[in-house]
């Protein structure tokens, strides 16, 4: 795909809509694009956390200890907290159709926090959403 189609590709993703074409540039020099098929499983609860994924077609679902947690369609992003973190994966993340996603490795991703940090700022409110839920103290 061309460079621009790319770029034009990725304004179509929720977190990176708002950004320039610079920024748009380090995104798609970090990410890979990558088909799996309905039923691949891209993270295991309790492994090591080297990447995280951006949907951009497709269904991801999301368990933790068997139990379904959440889907996670177009647009929305799997594997962050792990990199932020540096800690093992909390749940395991299956395409829940055949799903489009961006790869973005662990190196890649700490690229793209620092030289895109409105990147960072459109995933606090996500990020922080999914800590609270899974905090055992959280209470209403």
């Amino acid at each position: 795909m061309a460079k621009h189609r790319y770029n034009e590709h990725l304004k179509n993703v929720p977190l990176f809509a708002d950004l320039d074409d610079h920024e748009l540039e380090v995104v798609s020099r970090m990410a890979t694009e990558l088909d799996y098929d309905a039923g691949k499983v891209l993270l295991t609860e309790g492994g090591t956390a080297h990447e995280m994924f951006v949907v951009m077609e497709g269904t991801l679902e999301v368990t933790r200890g068997g139990e379904h947690i959440a889907d996670i369609g177009p647009g929305g992003f799997a594997g962050e907290m792990a990199l932020l973190t540096h800690s093992h994966r909390n749940s395991t993340v299956t395409a829940k159709t055949d799903t489009l996603v961006l790869h973005i490795d662990g190196r890649g991703f700490a690229s793209v926090l620092h030289e895109v940090p409105e990147v960072a700022v459109k995933m606090l409110p996500i990020i922080a959403a999914r800590a609270v839920a899974m905090s055992d103290d959280h209470t209403h």
